[in-house]
Order: C-alpha cells, then sequence, then structure tokens
C-alpha cells in the first residue's frame, strides 16, 4: 500500500501519521505544494492525506495551484481512493465535495475542546473517539458541508470539526498529527498567524497543553487503523 500527501507549508508534514505508516510498511510520497506542485497520478497511491496550511481555499489567486490540488481531489473521491484531510485539507475535500468555505465568526487556535455526536459512536471509525476531546486547532474558516457528507463532531464556534463521506473519505478541522516531539517547530511556523480571539491561546499557552498530543495520537492511531481494515 502507497501513501501520498499534500503539503502546502514546511512544517506541517505527516507528523504522527508518518510514524503510523512506517509502523505498518506502508510506503509515503509527498508533493510539496510550497516548492514544487507537481501531482502524482492517480494509479500511483492508495490513500491521499491532504495537510494544513496557512493559506484559505479560496486564496486560488494568490496560491495558483490550489485550482488544481482540488480537482485532483475531486478526482480522487470518484475513483474510489481513501482520501483523508486535515484542518485546510478538510476545508479542500469540502471544497471539491461542492460544500461551501467560509469564515468562522472568529479564529480558533489553540487546545479547545471538540464533542463528538452520538452518531460518531456508532460509526465503526469514529467509535474510538471519547464524547469530548482537547484537541489542538489553527484556523480561520469553516464549512457548511453538502448533502450526503455525515457530521460527526462540533466546537464552540464550528459547527463540524469532523465528518465522512461515503465509505473512504474523512475529514477533521483539527491537529491530530501534531507529536510532543514536532509541536515546538509546528507552533514556531504558526505563530505569525495567531491573532486576539475568545478563542485564541498564545504559543506559550499551547505549549503547557501539549502533553494531549500523546493521548490524541493514540487514539488515532486507532481510528487510522480501522481505515486500514476497511480499505483492506
Amino acid at each position: 500500500m502507497h501513501l501520498h500527501y499534500f503539503q502546502h507549508d514546511n512544517f506541517e508534514d505527516l507528523g504522527y501519521i508518518g510514524e503510523w505508516a512506517n509502523s505498518h510498511g506502508i510506503s509515503t510520497s509527498v508533493t510539496r505544494f510550497d516548492l514544487n506542485p507537481e501531482l502524482p497520478t492517480h494509479e500511483s497511491y492508495d490513500w491521499l492525506v491532504v495537510m494544513g496550511g496557512k493559506m484559505s481555499v479560496n486564496d486560488q489567486v494568490e496560491f495558483t495551484w490550489l485550482e488544481a490540488e482540488i480537482a485532483f481531489i475531486k478526482e480522487a473521491i470518484r475513483l474510489g481512493k481513501t482520501v483523508i484531510g486535515i484542518c485546510l485539507g478538510a476545508q479542500l475535500i469540502a471544497k471539491a465535495s461542492g460544500s461551501n468555505v467560509y469564515k468562522n465568526t472568529g479564529p480558533e487556535m489553540g487546545f479547545w475542546p471538540v464533542r463528538f455526536f452520538s452518531n460518531a459512536s456508532n460509526d465503526k471509525v469514529f467509535r474510538h473517539f471519547p464524547n469530548e476531546l482537547l484537541v489542538l486547532h489553527v484556523h480561520f474558516d469553516t464549512y457548511k458541508l453538502q448533502e450526503g457528507a455525515v457530521n460527526m463532531a462540533d466546537s464552540a464556534i464550528t459547527n463540524s470539526q469532523a465528518y465522512r463521506i461515503g465509505e473512504n473519505v474523512f475529514g477533521f478541522q483539527f491537529h491530530f498529527e501534531v507529536t510532543p516531539q514536532n509541536i515546538s517547530g509546528f507552533l514556531n511556523g504558526v505563530e505569525p498567524e495567531l491573532v486576539e480571539g475568545e478563542f485564541s491561546q498564545s504559543k506559550a499557552q499551547m505549549l503547557e497543553l501539549s502533553n494531549c498530543c500523546s493521548f490524541n495520537n493514540s487514539i488515532f492511531g486507532k481510528v487510522l487503523d480501522e481505515i486500514l481494515l476497511m480499505w483492506k
């Protein structure tokens, strides 16, 4: 099995997903949109993982490769590939699926709780999440899911924090991939984006809560294992 991922910033790589893939003997490759936006063939991968990034889905004038990326994701979904999106990645999948992506009522930055709905507990993939989980957020935008997508979680200001589309497409608005080992580098990278707000923490506050990463990684290991079982 081969996993290809889309990376948009130098500090937002696979993180824990890379560790998980390596432990399962899964090969990986990357398109670095911040360096060379060259897309693979659809025949060359089994899973597509779309990472976060500082840009908005709607910044297609400044980041001209976004249009091609969205079209690629749309085709990956049509072909039945396993597609997983994180933060910007979840928004890109939503956009590729016909959903509207727009500015949220305010920024959500730092470790804030996500609440999982009752339908998540009955879902084979999402059942591994507790009712509430403290997770890392760094985003300004949100999305309104199209009919057919199943919303699994929300937070105080974001109506959709996790969703699935059919059997093979999964979106997570929060950052489960950040590990205790790479959170310092990740926060150094996002620090220029941090702004004040009701749901905004400082870099120092986030670092104080970074012990949450290990627990969140362990849960997502089970989530990824479940998706892998479905893929096989």
